[in-house]
């Protein structure tokens, strides 16, 4: 790491810690979990320098930590943090029995995914505002990096995964854009969250700025050129219309979704062309691929058919021919790399870690989960450690609808009067 970039992050360090001091403490862990969410999309990307993510890890765990301490806060942090836990827990045991990664990833990314969920839980409605805020504000910042990226510099800040991908969404003149997350489907799958968090508006933006904010997370996923994660977002605001109680606001988001589903099918903006280069593409083939290995994998002798070859280890089942995915060595299917790495305990887990979290969410977060469960069969999520952390992060969010406002934890409370 260059000399300026550790005195770069050394004074950025500096100001959040000096900041966090003289924010009252009733912000304070919403101040630091937006913290968390910049370092890790800006720092964390599995092809950034390993001084930069382990830097970029261990100041969002420094800022998460202190936060805790200067909040005063007591809470149990929740039945959707026990279950995220649960889920790294399970992860590290993994880990920690088969070597597939190195201890210190259970620290810096376990570790990390694990402590923010537990900040994030016990967060007051200004400082869940705040949170939705950052989102939003991170994307803008990303896309004007992207176009940065795409028209400006040679390459990403963090480099291209083997080659130059190109949008198929503007006839592939154009390379995908990724900001600092990596690659091009992580940069989706944040762009994703923002665009469900714009529409439905857990902040309470004015008209105005929740139209601004759709516009650029809508803008960002079109630069990411991922086919699979429109589609994904397109589940995720379905769910979300479906869970509405109100008839009226039900039929009026219905309405409007149909609409754009005419003004689409009216006009001609290639859509055929991309399902059909999609179709055509190694990309689809790469993915039909983990499908085919099921087989394979369920037919493994027991023990390993059971509990898999340990999480990190996907490298095993292409060595052993296990895997029908010949494009490149990467499992893009979240059920079927835990059913490879895992087992099909490991299947099961995350299933039901996926359900538990999903009943007990709002209806922002039932339509990220839906969204995110929905790219499960394109991307291995939880192998990139900023969609992890991010992933972590919106699952323990508590509840911004109006059943829950009434419903806040005793001691919660407490802290927040007093601090005011």
């Amino acid at each position: 790491m260059s000399p300026l970039l550790l005195f770069g992050a050394a004074i950025a360090i500096l100001a959040v810690v000096l900041l966090m001091v003289v924010v009252p403490p009733r912000m304070i862990r919403g101040l630091a979990v937006s913290f968390a969410l910049v370092a890790v999309s800006f720092g964390m990307a599995n092809l950034a320098p390993s001084g930069v993510r382990s830097g970029a890890s261990m100041a969002a765990i420094g800022v998460l930590v202190l936060a805790l301490v200067r909040s005063r806060a007591s809470t149990s942090g929740g039945v959707r943090f026990w279950t995220v836990a649960a889920w790294w827990g399970f992860i590290s045991l993994s880990v920690l029995l088969t070597g597939g990664y190195g201890t210190n990833r259970i620290v810096l990314y376990f570790g990390l995914g694990t402590l923010v969920a537990y900040v994030a839980s016990s967060l007051t409605r200004p400082e869940l505002r705040m949170v939705y805020g950052t989102i939003a504000g991170l994307a803008a910042a990303q896309v004007g990096l992207a176009v940065v990226e795409i028209l400006v510099l040679p390459e990403p800040v963090w480099g291209y995964t083997g080659m130059v991908r190109h949008n198929p969404f503007v006839n592939d003149l154009y390379a995908r854009g990724q900001g600092t997350f990596g690659h091009p489907i992580v940069f989706a799958v944040y762009f994703g969250v923002a665009v469900i968090v714009a529409w439905s508006n857990p902040a309470r933006w004015s008209p105005r700025w929740r139209l601004v904010n759709l516009t650029v997370a809508t803008f960002g996923l079109a630069l990411s050129g991922t086919r699979s994660a429109v589609a994904s977002v397109a589940v995720g605001l379905l769910v979300h219309v479906a869970l509405n109680r109100s008839l009226t606001s039900w039929l009026r988001s219905l309405l409007g979704v149909g609409a754009v589903v005419v003004v689409l099918l009216n006009i001609d903006i290639g859509i055929g062309t991309i399902v059909a280069n999609l179709l055509d593409s190694g990309s689809w083939t790469h993915r039909l691929g983990a499908l085919e290995s099921v087989p394979a994998l369920l037919g493994r002798p027991p023990l390993e058919a059971w509990f898999g070859h340990g999480f990190g280890n996907e490298n095993i089942l292409y060595d052993r021919g296990l895997m029908q995915q010949i494009y490149l060595r990467a499992v893009d299917n979240m059920l079927v790399y835990a059913l490879g790495t895992l087992g099909i305990v490991g299947l099961a887990v995350l299933l039901a870690f996926w359900a538990v979290a999903f009943w007990f969410a709002d209806r922002t977060v039932k339509a990220v989960l839906a969204m995110l469960f929905a790219m499960f069969f394109s991307f291995d999520l939880f192998t990139w450690m900023n969609a992890g952390v991010l992933a972590s992060l919106m699952i323990a969010l508590p509840r911004s609808d109006e059943r829950s406002q009434g419903l806040a934890r005793p001691a919660e409370t407490a802290v927040a009067l007093r601090a005011t």
